[in-house]
């Protein structure tokens, strides 16, 4: 019993003490931006040519609305590598402190790109939340974080290999792959020239995920037939490019000379062939998204 009641003194206390703690009131750095330090660890200072590796979270009311996790971590270096209303405010952080940033929403949007929809309420505030997990030399960062990308791109490589294998299976398709992990099955042969890097070529094409999602066509019948028309994409019309010259993803540049003028084909393009690990904004291309074309070298010129 009396175990119990030291037991029931010693959380009394604690929530007494809890109840007491100040708030850690805001620090306005800037008209629209203010800030506050929540944990200070007094851990390593930033030094010259030195980066810091963040976990950063942005919160708009209870929605997330950025958390950066790219492979090797999310480093910046608050020096030059980052707009002056944050660098003043990350420079003098050590390892394991973090602090809250408080933006209005257009400064938010100002820094970072994000649009203000009619759905947002310009009167309320965005809070970023950023805890300094490494301070270490730039190089060593980049270092780290290219072997980490190397194993990355391989370990995708080979989910998408089984990917696009079981959808053949599934459905009864037979291909052939290229080196490069590039999945094709020629429709048509064609009886014209096959490509050379540097030529100009012209290409008819449907895109789409592997589960059926359209992406974008050349054809403007296809996207009306299957309602992703855009009038904005007009004109709908075969797309030219040079060809080897990184002018496109590097799947066409690896499957297009395998085709003769007139010839057709479908590729499956593994992610590390397409868009990778970040594609466009606004795209419903997922990240390491495979995607699937049909297509028709309709032109060479030289």
């Amino acid at each position: 019993m009396n175990q119990m009641k030291k037991y029931f003194v010693v959380m009394i206390a604690l929530v007494g003490l809890s109840s007491c703690k100040k708030e850690i009131k805001f620090i306005e750095s800037e008209p629209g931006v203010a800030y506050r330090l929540v944990d200070e660890r007094g851990g390593k200072k930033l030094g010259p040519n030195q980066a810091m590796m963040l976990d950063l979270k942005s919160v708009y009311k209870d929605s997330v609305v950025i958390n950066p996790k790219p492979i090797g971590g999310f480093v910046i270096n608050p020096v030059n590598g980052v707009p002056p209303m944050l660098g003043k405010i990350l420079q003098p952080l050590g390892e394991g402190d973090s602090v809250q940033i408080k933006f209005k929403l257009d400064q938010y949007s100002m820094l970072t790109g994000m649009p203000i929809t009619p759905d947002l309420d310009t009167a309320e505030f965005v809070f970023m939340n950023i805890r300094v997990l490494e301070i270490n030399d730039e190089q060593a960062f980049s270092e780290r974080i290219q072997v980490e990308m190397e194993k990355a791109i391989v370990l995708q490589a080979e989910k998408d290999k089984v990917i696009i294998e079981e959808y053949l299976a599934e459905n009864n398709l037979k291909a052939e792959s290229t080196e490069e992990g590039l999945y094709y099955i020629i429709k048509k042969e064609g009886n014209g020239p096959k490509p050379q890097t540097g030529q100009t070529v012209s290409i008819e094409y449907v895109v789409q995920l592997l589960d059926g999602t359209y992406i974008d066509t050349s054809y403007k019948s296809v996207a009306e037939e299957n309602n992703f028309y855009n009038p904005q994409r007009e004109p709908y019309e075969a797309y030219t490019f040079p060809l080897g010259e990184q002018a496109v993803i590097e799947g066409w540049d690896v499957g297009i000379p395998l085709l003769n003028k007139g010839g057709s084909a479908i590729f499956f393009v593994p992610s590390k062939l397409a868009y990778g690990p970040e594609p466009r904004p606004g795209s419903p291309i997922p990240p390491n998204g495979i995607i699937m074309f049909e297509l028709e070298l309709v032109d060479i010129k030289n």
